[in-house]
């Protein structure tokens, strides 16, 4: 498409990105199959987002009904992978609430001017903070394998940062259910879903590149957790939240392109 339409085609990353060789296949690999079985999951959950966030502004017909097809593609794989977590009994559901016998309405303005944590959680705010316990839970997972096997001192450096980072939020979230008396989710570990592997299977420009979508990843769900909730509080951590991870990625950014890894997006004339 980008051929027909004479636009450059993105070239991000050549062969080199994989080190993966038989020997280290038959030896093992950096993160156990609990955990690849999520991460499919969590990818598919970004792709979904972002291709359904896409389509709506498509017009060319080739785009529009290739942009169709990969959302639909999505769709498919999330079903596969739900199914193939629950029959092997690795899914962990969301927390859950007892289902209300009647309509009610707020009477007073500290339903949302929450300070004191008093008020209790309504279920999408206990969806979104289960939901970026879990992104950050897969996160510090990453993290770990990544910072163990990076080449450049760097590198290993940052993303261990972003483990920290990742960890600090979970416990932050993790707060607001356990308050409540809800279910804290804990179904990946760095202890038991990363090996000792430190042979690197990948690049450092490959896992820098990765590291950065799920970073701002993050940014977009606390954005959306933000305009969900209805609580002072929980919107206000998850503001100061967002601000350390736009700092941080910032960081991380600065990383690219001393490596030359950062590839210009296409620019307006003007």
């Amino acid at each position: 498409m980008e051929e027909t339409g004479s636009l450059s085609i993105p070239n991000p990353f050549q062969r080199y990105p994989i080190y993966l060789t038989l020997h280290k296949i038959l030896d093992g690999t950096l993160f156990s199959d609990v955990f690849y079985l999520h991460y499919v999951k969590n990818m598919v959950r970004g792709g979904l987002v972002t291709h359904a966030n896409t389509l709506p502004q498509l017009f060319r017909e080739d785009i529009l009904s290739f942009g169709a097809k990969c959302l639909s593609s999505y769709i498919e794989l999330n079903q596969e992978t739900t199914e193939i977590l629950l029959k092997k009994g690795l899914a962990e559901r969301p927390p859950y609430i007892v289902y209300p016998k009647e309509t009610e309405f707020v009477q007073k303005q500290s339903f949302i001017l929450e300070i004191l944590g008093k008020r209790s959680l309504t279920a999408t705010e206990i969806t979104t903070l289960y939901a970026n316990i879990m992104t950050n839970l897969f996160g510090s997972c990453i993290a770990a394998g990544f910072a163990q096997t990076a080449k450049s001192k760097k590198v290993c450096d940052y993303i261990a940062r972003g483990k920290e980072l990742a960890q600090k939020h979970i416990k932050v979230f993790s707060d607001y259910l356990e308050h409540h008396s809800l279910p804290v989710p804990m179904l990946l570990a760095v202890n038991q879903d990363v090996t000792n592997l430190t042979e690197p299977p990948f690049s450092d420009k490959l896992m820098m590149y990765h590291f950065g979508l799920m970073i701002y990843a993050g940014i977009g769900n606390y954005g959306t957790a933000i305009s969900e909730c209805m609580r002072s509080d929980l919107a206000t951590d998850y503001s100061r939240l967002q601000i350390e991870i736009l700092k941080f990625s910032e960081d991380g950014l600065n990383i690219m392109i001393d490596n030359n890894w950062f590839e210009q997006p296409p620019l307006a004339k003007g």
